[in-house]
């Protein structure tokens, strides 16, 4: 549909399609949504919505009435809305939002689960341990499945083990470039490897070709990079200021990758928002010494008009792909 709306919105800008004709055209290619599929949607929107509510409910009425209610019957209640929710999803059609939702809706009990044994026998001080063992507990059910939320939600987990790993161990990237900053290379480089994994497996399986799973995961690269950049600027630091060439490459990668092989507007402008962002940093830093008005006045300036030179040339490239799927 998307694809559809790009099309006619570029023959009606290039004046292809005549403007009495407009509201027909519209309608003749099936790209506004209709009442069937606005009640779909809204059945769609308010069974996640539901499912998401009642697994952290489980949650939260466990912690308020912790101490009201026994250690087995405890267990007795999450176990028992874990199986039901696993027969749901082995009773409804696999693929289907229904059994989706009700994987979903388990793998929340699952953390319950796992952070209620944790609470209840003292099996870990180490926060990074919940989450890893989370993860891992719940892998068969991402191979399984085949389903793009699960599997962002598997590598979501294995981020929050990465933070609170590096809060409280050290790793072999914290000789290197200090504790502080650690966290982010661990983060940049375990994504790094799962967009390129991602992005690899895509091109076999059907399932991961959804764009916005992928997207996803390049924010959590793009955040942790210009993390790093900004950290750089503002301090000295030698192993820091290393992080400004790395961030570089992943600017000049993006643009490759996603400007010559294949068109990305979203990737695009992340990479011009991650350039701005420094660059408007970089300038400040140097600038802003003695908080003049004229440097805030100029700051300003720059900062629209990278973000306007941002924009047309998005627009550019937009048209120019536009014109290549016609």
């Amino acid at each position: 549909m998307e694809s559809f709306r790009g099309e006619l919105v570029n023959l009606i800008e290039h004046n292809a399609v005549d403007q009495n004709n407009i509201d027909a055209a519209v309608d003749i290619s099936n790209i506004m949504p209709s009442q069937r599929a606005w009640l779909t949607f809204t059945n769609n929107l308010f069974l996640w919505i539901g499912c998401i509510a009642l697994g952290f409910s489980f949650i939260y009425f466990l912690a308020h009435n912790w101490s009201q209610i026994g250690r087995f019957a405890k267990f007795a209640l999450v176990e028992i809305a874990l199986v039901l929710s696993i027969l749901v999803y082995l009773k409804t059609q696999i693929g289907s939002v229904y059994s989706s939702a009700a994987l979903t809706f388990a793998t929340i009990l699952l953390g319950a689960l796992m952070a209620l044994f944790g609470q209840t026998y003292q099996t870990g001080a180490d926060p990074w341990q919940l989450f890893f063992n989370w993860a891992l507990l719940m892998t068969p059910w991402a191979l399984i499945s085949r389903f793009t939320t699960i599997w962002l939600v598997w590598l979501g987990l294995l981020n929050l083990s990465i933070i609170f790993y590096c809060d409280v161990h050290t790793n072999p990237l914290s000789l290197l470039f200090g504790s502080s900053v650690s966290v982010l290379w661990s983060l940049f480089a375990f994504n790094s490897l799962s967009l390129a994994a991602w992005d690899k497996l895509s091109q076999s399986w059907l399932w991961m070709q959804k764009q916005w799973g992928i997207r996803i995961i390049a924010l959590g690269v793009g955040i942790s990079i210009t993390s790093l950049a900004l950290i750089a600027i503002l301090d000295n630091s030698v192993t820091d200021t290393l992080a400004l060439p790395v961030w570089l490459l992943f600017l000049v990668t993006f643009y490759l990758f996603y400007r010559k092989l294949r068109v990305d507007l979203f990737m695009l402008a992340g990479g011009c928002l991650s350039g701005i962002v420094v660059i408007v940093t970089l300038l400040a830093k140097e600038m802003l010494h003695e908080s003049e008005p004229a440097a805030y006045f100029l700051l300003s300036v720059i900062v629209i008009a990278l973000g306007v030179g941002a924009a047309f040339w998005l627009k550019k490239v937009q048209a120019e792909a536009q014109i290549c799927q016609l």
